[in-house]
């Protein structure tokens, strides 16, 4: 366990990630007794005289702040009210509560003027830097360099800062404040040209330092920090940008979106970098779909729609409908989607675009697939991956990257129209070349697909596999931090279990639990069915027949809103069981009608659907 304080800085707080456990605790004032003690330790020689009602004057003003009571005493002997007498201390005069401030904030800034003034200057070009700087960026970002060294000394014996150790700084000389909010008090009390003035000096200090590209994460967000603070904010965006995309290839996705957002208020506050903004409502909206939070990412998405349709923009504008068909999807509004994709399509007529055109194609063969017409989707998929491979190999890096992800997420579409239609080792092989493609460009989100449908196809072709493919991709996603694909994992992990193993009460179970919680939190309505069925079908097998029709019906209202067959299947077959064993012959009869009728209507092998039941 890590225990530590913390005071809260608006630009440069480092909580915001998910991948961080942490309870907060906030401490409540001292009480006048605990003052009492603080106070007496501090004078713990004792007086010459009685301090008479001094202790009384200092805790009220302290108001039960520690840190208010110690600068309170520091400004009374700096200023000579107090002073030592021996081994003890004296009262000069007994109106010292007239001398002390209000706030603590004129205390701090009464330490600071009482130094002189090219000190006082030192200080706030430090305060500047944040409350932990290097020397050697304060000494390039300085006006006067050459009396840093004399002044980080005369700051030291002042007790303003002091030297901590900096084994990643560029000077190897790092110090600090010696309390945040000394340095907070200081910077807030400039005057915001001189500040806007500073930010700008120390951000060109910074580049000169680091370079415009530097390798790491926290160079990029403080090259963004100051620049977006200065007069150069749209560099500052652009900074922070460069920051969350780096944050993004690392997938700390939460960090990737603070750090946008930080980007996008700078350029909505400047009113300036339409294209810069495009860009960010993407990439927020991107991440926001994945992680489950759908009303941001749709509004978001509306914002870039809007902005490439104002630009005519018909490239950007199909790929944003592309994306918002597949939230839609995701929410389980199967026509809203087509209807996006269809536009999509529209807009791209005559256009020579062939990775939007290879994504988008993609995703209609998905939607064909998951509605039953496997033919279409290998069809769609086929297309698609005709387009994805014309792309040139010396292709820009983020071409190159896009027409990987094509190429990995068509084979996995046609990989899993193929099972569909009984050709389940050409099925295989595809899904296998789909995950190394994915993992080959470093696309592990999509790797993550591959592994789901790898571990329902290795239940035809090699059982033993399917146990082991589920751990591997679980393993994959849980890394990632992608909920969505840890869904889909649990559920075919415990299918595998139950199915293969003698683990289905230890693990099994638990998984598709897992997997229900986690659909219910992210409203993955075009997956939450998928887990209750499961679950549905374990409790038949261990004969607890109530929470298995529990389990069904809940499934059957939501595979309802998309239609989708391979989840409607199961449900009616697992109702018919359940009624032919309690004797209920025409309600049994009734459920096994409509799960002819789902097949019926959609071409499908009802054998198919028992095995292989839960492709993506």
């Amino acid at each position: 366990m890590l225990l530590f304080t913390h005071r809260p800085t608006l630009e440069l707080d480092q909580f915001g990630s998910s991948r961080i456990s942490h309870t907060t605790l906030r401490l409540l004032p001292l009480g006048d007794a605990d003052g009492q003690r603080l106070l007496a330790a501090y004078f713990r020689h004792g007086w010459r005289e009685p301090p008479g009602r001094l202790f009384s004057r200092i805790l009220d003003r302290a108001g039960g702040n520690p840190l208010f009571l110690e600068e309170i005493i520091r400004g009374l002997i700096e200023a000579g009210t107090l002073e030592r007498d021996g081994a003890q201390w004296r009262m000069k005069s007994d109106k010292a509560a007239a001398d002390i401030p209000a706030s603590i904030q004129a205390l701090l800034l009464a330490r600071l003027d009482r130094l002189p003034h090219l000190v006082r200057l030192l200080a706030q070009e430090a305060a500047v830097i944040g409350p932990r700087f290097d020397a050697g960026v304060l000494g390039a970002a300085t006006t006067e360099p050459a009396r840093v060294e004399a002044g980080l000394e005369l700051l030291c014996d002042a007790e303003i800062i002091e030297e901590i150790a900096g084994s990643n700084s560029i000077s190897l000389r790092t110090y600090r404040f010696t309390q945040t909010m000394l340095q907070d008090v200081i910077y807030q009390n400039l005057l915001l040209q001189r500040r806007i003035e500073l930010h700008g000096r120390i951000g060109a200090a910074l580049e000169r330092l680091y370079g415009n590209e530097p390798e790491r994460l926290e160079d990029l967000i403080l090259l963004g920090h100051h620049f977006s603070l200065s007069a150069s904010k749209p560099k500052g965006a652009r900074y922070l940008r460069a920051a969350g995309d780096r944050a993004r290839a690392s997938y700390a996705n939460d960090d990737a979106i603070r750090l946008y957002r930080q980007a996008l208020a700078v350029l909505l506050a400047n009113g300036e970098g339409e294209p810069e903004r495009l860009i960010l409502y993407e990439r927020i909206a991107d991440l926001c779909g994945a992680a489950g939070r759908r009303n941001t990412a749709e509004e978001h998405y509306q914002s870039a729609l809007e902005g490439h349709r104002a630009a005519e923009d018909r490239i950007g504008e199909a790929r944003i409908l592309r994306k918002l068909g597949r939230l839609l999807w995701d929410a389980g509004k199967r026509i809203k989607a087509e209807t996006h994709y269809a536009e999509a399509a529209k807009l791209l007529g005559g256009i020579d675009a062939p990775i939007e055109w290879a994504h988008l194609l993609q995703e209609r063969g998905r939607l064909a697939f998951r509605t039953g017409d496997h033919v279409a989707a290998a069809s769609w998929a086929d297309e698609a991956l005709g387009y994805a491979r014309s792309v040139p190999a010396d292709a820009d890096q983020h071409a190159g990257l896009e027409a990987a992800r094509a190429i990995a997420e068509a084979l996995n579409t046609k990989g899993v129209a193929l099972a569909r239609v009984g050709r389940h080792q050409e099925a295989v092989r595809d899904v296998e070349q789909s995950v190394a493609a994915a993992e080959a460009a470093g696309l592990l989100n999509v790797a993550c697909r591959g592994y789901t449908n790898l571990g329902v196809l290795y239940t035809i072709v090699d059982p033993a596999k399917a146990v082991e493919v589920c751990r591997r991709g679980l393993d994959v996603a849980r890394r990632i931090g992608d909920l969505g694909f840890q869904a889909r994992l649990l559920a075919n992990f415990a299918v595998a279990c139950c199915t293969f193993t003698d683990r289905c009460t230890e693990e099994g179970v638990p998984a598709a639990e897992k997997a229900i919680e986690i659909d219910r939190a992210l409203d993955q309505r075009e997956h939450l069915s998928v887990p209750l069925i499961v679950l549905g079908q374990i409790h038949q097998c261990h004969f607890r027949p109530d929470l298995a029709a529990l389990c069904y019906n809940e499934a059957i209202e939501v595979a309802n809103e998309t239609g989708e067959p391979q989840q409607l299947f199961p449900c009616y077959d697992g109702l018919a069981t359940l009624s032919l064993d309690r004797g209920d012959m025409p309600e049994a009869d009734r459920y096994f009608a409509l799960a002819h009728d789902v097949c019926a209507r959609h071409g499908l092998d009802p054998a198919g659907l028992i095995v292989l039941p839960f492709l993506d």
